[in-house]
């Protein structure tokens, strides 16, 4: 169990990529080498280090997180096999300012909830949407606000543009999302006389593979990562984002397991001196994030 077992390094391992233009699949490969983020040059300060629980204070210990690497601009994997993206940047420079060490741990999408219901992980980096039913047995430090983007061919050529408009159209989504969660709501009310064939995948990069082949109408995906393979993949030419609209707007967040209160107070606080001092900004504005970004870092914004 992670938190049990804090003072022990655990091996991460790297995914690998795969061809789907420039996307990364998340096929894992096993490497002693943790993820390393941007290389901002964050100190650390004593009294945010102070917040963290006693064990972690030693200079030994390591965290483990967990991640999913296929999810551009977020996790990805570099030319050098490094697992970087904005979420790494940011969550190196919060680890930064805290003195706290951490190893990632590179695993399948719909395993990470339960790796860190379990213990196995300390915390989850991946493009997490905070929901209700996560708070149940999770906390979250949010960092982001995204929504969601549907995914179709370069030209729109069927010229859809609302949730409404992909009744009865096949649709490719990542499994256990919120965005398969909101088809399924779409086929419970505006859709119900004309549903949605929901088609659900391991990875992202294999939802729009579906699109590319012809084999689905749209994907559903975050709004990041659409925009951000609207204009990787190819060269820009292969897929659009079709809604114009704000589509279920969250926040997204590091997920804690709930009363790993300490922990979840010292990221907080390391965040928020990241907001304040200008580097969470210039983090953002490296990855092209700037419309997402929050003013406060806060704690399970739902409930507030």
């Amino acid at each position: 169990m992670a938190l049990g077992h804090r003072a022990r390094a655990v091996i991460g391992s790297i995914a690998a990529t795969a061809a789907l233009g420039a996307l990364m699949t998340g096929c894992s490969i096993y490497s002693p080498q943790p993820a390393e983020g941007a290389g901002q040059a964050v100190e650390v300060q004593d009294e945010l280090r102070a917040l963290l629980p006693g064990e972690l204070q030693a200079e030994s210990t390591r965290i483990t997180v967990g991640t999913e690497s296929g999810y551009p601009p977020f996790e990805y994997t570099n030319e050098a096999g490094r697992i970087v993206g904005f979420e790494i940047d940011l969550f190196d420079a919060a680890s930064d300012r805290l003195g706290l060490k951490y190893t990632v741990r590179d695993m399948a999408w719909d395993t990470l909830v339960g790796e860190l219901y379990a213990s196995n992980v300390d915390v989850i980096a991946a493009a997490m949407s905070e929901t209700p039913d996560r708070l149940l047995q999770a906390d979250f430090v949010d960092y982001y606000n995204d929504s969601d983007a549907i995914m179709v061919p370069a030209g729109n050529p069927q010229g859809i543009k609302t949730l409404k408009d992909l009744c009865g159209r096949t649709v490719a989504v990542l499994v256990e999302t919120t965005q398969a969660d909101a088809l399924a709501a779409l086929n419970a009310k505006q859709c119900k006389a004309k549903p949605v064939k929901v088609v659900e995948f391991d990875t992202d990069a294999d939802a729009l593979a579906q699109v590319e082949a012809g084999k689905a109408d749209a994907e559903l995906t975050q709004w990041s990562t659409g925009a951000y393979n609207a204009k990787q993949v190819g060269s820009g030419d292969v897929f659009e984002v079709a809604n114009t609209e704000i589509i279920n707007p969250g926040p997204l967040g590091f997920m804690f397991l709930k009363g790993d209160v300490e922990l979840v107070r010292a990221y907080q606080a390391s965040l928020q001196s990241l907001i304040e001092d200008g580097t969470y900004a210039e983090i953002l504005e490296k990855h092209e994030l700037s419309i997402g970004a929050l003013d406060e870092a806060t704690v399970n914004t739902l409930q507030q």
